[in-house]
């Protein structure tokens, strides 16, 4: 049953962002699509179909600007990794907000911070306290650009 549980949250974890990935059009739903997407994925193993319910639940429960109970641990894991994920990966959020979507400086400033808000808040008690500093260097930074680019007169 132990093995069963984490080869169950490989699965969520491998399929939690996968229409984001599989096709940007559907990023602002993804963890819908995414949550479709695995059924035909885990079907296609011969997956059971109660276990393929709780990877969907996982699934579409991760989504930081969508208000879900998380009340499994898997889902709360998935859920703050993909959190997590993001305070690592500034770099690729300020690509999504100047190329993907073609926004502005301050802008894409502002997506990214408040995205990274959105993940923050979305974290178990747990691992908001233990990324409390990463988060606040992170929004230091974007912050900090701010400011500079006020002083500079580029905004």
């Amino acid at each position: 049953m132990r093995t069963e549980k984490i080869n169950r949250s490989a699965i969520q974890a491998w399929l939690h962002d996968i229409a984001s990935v599989t096709e940007y059009r559907l990023y602002e739903q993804h963890h819908i699509h995414g949550a479709e997407m695995a059924y035909g994925i885990l079907k296609g193993f011969n997956y059971d179909d109660e276990k393929i319910a709780l990877v969907q639940d996982c699934i579409k429960k991760h989504r930081g600007s969508v208000h879900y109970e998380r009340d499994k641990v898997e889902e709360i894991c998935v859920a703050d990794a993909d959190a997590i994920s993001h305070f690592y990966n500034v770099p690729g959020l300020l690509y999504l907000a100047y190329v993907e979507k073609g926004m502005g400086i301050e802008e894409g400033r502002e997506f990214v911070k408040n995205k990274l808000m959105r993940s923050f808040q979305k974290l178990s008690p747990g691992s908001a306290e233990y990324y409390r500093e990463k988060y606040d260097k992170v929004m230091e930074v974007l912050d900090e650009t701010k400011r500079r680019q006020s002083i500079s007169g580029d905004l």
